[in-house]
C-alpha cells in the first residue's frame, strides 16, 4: 500500500510500505501522518532495560549537551546583567535591559528543554501501565495530572512514520515511533532523527511486549 500526504510546506510524508494489519477494520481508522510536527536531526533518547520487567527511556548525551548550552548562555547573559548592575559599568557597550531580555530567554529555554527531555518514559510490566511523566513510581487506574498512563493490554502495535522537516535554509529527517491503541489512536514516545535507533527501540518494545511493529517509510514529494 502506498500513500502519499502533504502537511504543510515545511514537511512532507508519507509513502508507507510494507505495512502489515491483522485488523481490517483497525487499518481503516489508524493515521498514516506524522503525529507530532517537527523533530530533531539528531538521538534524543536512549532505550535501556532496567529490569526484566521494565525498560525505559533516558536522554542522549547529544540532547544533554544540547539543552546545557542553552542554559549556560542564558545564565552568562543573567550573570553579565548582575555585575553590571552591581559595578554600575556606564561604559558597557550591551545595555542591562537587553542582557536581561536575551539571558532570560535563554535560561526559560534550557530549564524548558530539560523539563521536556528528562521526563520519564517507562514500560512497566509489573504495574500493567506506559508511563511518561514525573510521577511515574505511582501508576493508579485513574488518570494523573503530572504523567500520561497507558495501560499496557491496550497497546496493539508499535508505529514507525519518517518526516522530512523543512527550514527556510536546510532540512533533515525526523522519525516517530508511536504506539498504537485498540481504539486506532496513536501516542507518541520518542521523535528524533536516528532511525536506526528507531528501528531498534522498535524490535526491542516490540518483542518485550510482544506486539507487531507498523512501518511507514518517509519521502519526500517532489
Amino acid at each position: 500500500m502506498d500513500e502519499l500526504t502533504e502537511t504543510g510546506n515545511e514537511k512532507s510524508m508519507v509513502d508507507i510500505s510494507d505495512v502489515s494489519f491483522s485488523n481490517k477494520d483497525l487499518k481503516s481508522r489508524v493515521d498514516v501522518k506524522p503525529l507530532k510536527g517537527g523533530g530533531t536531526n539528531f538521538k534524543t533518547h536512549v532505550l535501556i532495560k532496567s529490569s526484566d520487567s521494565k525498560l525505559m527511556y533516558k536522554p542522549s548525551y547529544g540532547i544533554a549537551i544540547f539543552c546545557f548550552i542553552f542554559l549556560a548562555i542564558g545564565l552568562g547573559l543573567l550573570f553579565l546583567m548582575f555585575r553590571g548592575l552591581i559595578i554600575q559599568d556606564s561604559s558597557a557597550d550591551i545595555p542591562v535591559l537587553l542582557l536581561l531580555i536575551v539571558g532570560g530567554v535563554f535560561t526559560m529555554a534550557g530549564l524548558l528543554m530539560f523539563y521536556h527531555f528528562y521526563k520519564p518514559i517507562v514500560f512497566d510490566k509489573t504495574s500493567g501501565f506506559y508511563l511518561k511523566g514525573y510521577n511515574t513510581n505511582n501508576a493508579t487506574t485513574k488518570k494523573s495530572k503530572t504523567s500520561e498512563q497507558i495501560a499496557l493490554n491496550t497497546v496493539v502495535a508499535l508505529q514507525i512514520i519518517g518526516e522530512n522537516v523543512r527550514g527556510s535554509k536546510s532540512s533533515f529527517n525526523s522519525f516517530e515511533l508511536n504506539l498504537v491503541l485498540k481504539d486506532g489512536s496513536r501516542k507518541n514516545i520518542v521523535d528524533h532523527g536516528s532511525l536506526k535507533s528507531i528501528v531498534d527501540d522498535a524490535d526491542l518494545l516490540s518483542t518485550f511486549l510482544d506486539i507487531p511493529i507498523w512501518h511507514a517509510k518517509s519521502n519526500e514529494e517532489d
